[in-house]
């Protein structure tokens, strides 16, 4: 068939007109200048079969002599298939004009040539008759069956099909444009449909392995997070379920604590309180030391309120080391209490209650005191005593954001619950409470203090002066009646790089046991530098 193509590829116009005219005399082609059809002439097998091919050839190189120019011209082609046809019933085709009569037969498989061998000429990128693109749109209503039923035929030849492609398309690189359409078609004109859903098939593949592809890790990307939101945010999900069921869900050993031993007077405490120093090395090396070393031994003690250095940069173990240092040169003994920078902000959390365990926790058993602490927290870190009538807790209440906001619904129910417990139980036992904790009050402290059944409530019913001290804002403020509560004083203090510690004497003996004066001498106090509350005039 190889050679058969090529011969008839390069023959001129005068030996092509005179094949074609052979083929119609031999295998029932009649032409005929009029419209009329001619009866057709039914060739044998063998006569069928070479019809079939040049009826192809005749159409994949869209040639038709022209007497006067001898230039091929395109084939004018028209093919109406009836509704149904047999074997021994004619089919009429028109060629430039020309009525011509062949068995149905022979058409059929002429066209199944003629489609494969537009396939590869296309595949090829070999010049294509305009009609071909009409032709395709039919193509598939006309094979479809049969396709189905040589399908399984033709999946076994696929792999030896491709092998000679390959070795075709070697073969071709050495020939012109139009010889290598003529070896495909000779190589692959019965089977090329079936090569070309081979194709499509293929392609489908390629678009679908993709999509396969992203599906896949989709899902992988949705475990994934499955998994992180598990392992961090359950337990979180989980702890606020059990906080909401209330405080008496949460049980809690009974909270003892004793009266610590009169000392001096009798009546009166004395204390230094300061705040959020030091955050740098001019303060750890020069300001800190200094106003530690000018502290009166006459007092009781100092509580630093948190903030002991800047979480910014890394909590680096050396800061916590530097400003135990400092403290424990004081000549007084020396109470220590949680800021956020000291372990709420810690890009790691559990290395800053390492440090702060490590530098700061029961700081004040380096000195000789004579008070008795009752202790609770995870790290022991908040603490009250009762000395001369005066209740004072130091409290785990931090500013910043939550590192966990069911830890610290815990850890502030917790201490409330325990700070209406000891202000209950030693009722008669004080004239006057005092609040010492870093956080200056916020949102994320509401259900500590503002709460229906919160601290500022509880301190209302109580009636007795209350003073709450606290850092984190770092610069001096004074709030009295806060919360709308007339005998609850609030008072922000400064940061360390602005003024010394606070000292703060309460002497329950006075009408006005308060009494808050700021060592330095340019900062003044408005409240409570005479004394507070004022008992004899309108606050109580």
């Amino acid at each position: 068939m190889a050679y058969d193509l090529r011969k008839i590829s390069s023959l001129d116009d005068e030996q092509w007109t005179s094949s074609l005219q052979n083929d119609e005399d031999k295998h029932g082609l009649v032409a005929n200048d009029t419209d009329e059809h001619h009866d057709s002439v039914e060739p044998s097998s063998r006569e069928r079969s070479d019809l079939s091919f040049s009826y192809a050839l005749r159409k994949v190189f869209s040639r038709e002599p022209d007497v006067d120019s001898k230039e091929a011209q395109p084939l004018s082609y028209q093919y109406e298939k009836p509704e149904t046809h047999h074997d021994d019933q004619a089919e009429h085709i028109e060629v430039d004009g020309r009525a011509l009569a062949i068995s149905a037969a022979v058409v059929d498989e002429g066209q199944t040539t003629l489609d494969g061998a537009y396939k590869i000429r296309k595949a090829k990128s070999c010049p294509i008759s305009p009609l071909y693109e009409e032709q395709s749109k039919q193509k598939k209503s006309l094979f479809g069956k049969r396709r189905r039923k040589n399908a399984v035929a033709t999946k076994s030849n696929d792999n030896s099909m491709r092998k000679d492609e390959k070795k075709l398309q070697k073969q071709a690189s050495d020939d012109d444009e139009s010889t290598q359409c003529i070896t495909a078609a000779n190589s692959y004109a019965d089977n090329s449909y079936f090569l070309e859903e081979e194709r499509q098939d293929k392609s489908k593949k390629r678009w679908r392995d993709p999509w396969v592809i992203t599906l896949i890790v989709l899902v992988c990307l949705v475990l994934g997070m499955g998994a992180f939101a598990s392992a961090y945010f359950l337990p979180e999900m989980l702890g606020k379920a059990d906080t909401a069921q209330g405080y008496d869900e949460i049980v809690y050993t009974p909270t003892d604590i004793s009266v610590s031993p009169s000392s001096g007077n009798g009546t009166s405490i004395i204390f230094y309180a300061m705040a959020d120093a030091p955050y740098t090395d001019h303060e750890r090396e020069n300001i800190m030391p200094y106003q530690i070393k000018n502290l009166s031994s006459s007092a009781d003690f100092l509580v630093h309120l948190g903030d002991l250095q800047d979480a910014a940069d890394g909590c680096q173990e050396s800061a916590y080391q530097a400003a135990s240092a400092i403290l424990k040169q004081s000549n007084i003994p020396v109470f220590v209490i949680p800021g956020d920078n000291d372990i709420n902000d810690c890009a790691d959390f559990e290395h800053g209650e390492e440090q702060w365990t490590k530098h700061f926790r029961h700081l004040d058993k380096n000195w000789d005191h004579s008070f008795f602490v009752t202790r609770w927290g995870k790290l022991e870190e908040s603490f009250a005593f009762l000395k001369h009538r005066i209740l004072l807790f130091g409290l785990n209440i931090v500013g910043g954001s939550p590192h966990s906001d069911s830890e610290w619904k815990r850890r502030h129910t917790e201490h409330l619950h325990r700070v209406k417990e000891l202000m209950t139980k030693l009722k008669d036992e004080y004239d006057v409470a005092v609040l010492l904790a870093h956080a200056s009050p916020s949102s994320n402290h509401a259900d500590f203090f503002e709460e229906e059944d919160g601290l500022a409530s509880f301190v209302k019913e109580i009636g007795k002066p209350f003073l709450h001290l606290h850092g984190d804002d770092h610069v001096w403020a004074e709030s009295e009646g806060a919360f709308d509560v007339d005998n609850y004083m609030m008072v922000s203090l400064d940061c360390g790089e602005i003024a010394s510690p606070i000292k703060v004497e309460i002497d329950t003996t006075k009408e006005n046991p308060i009494k808050i004066s700021r060592e330095d001498t340019n900062l003044e106090v408005e409240c409570c530098k005479e004394g507070w509350p004022w008992l004899n005039n309108e606050v109580l």
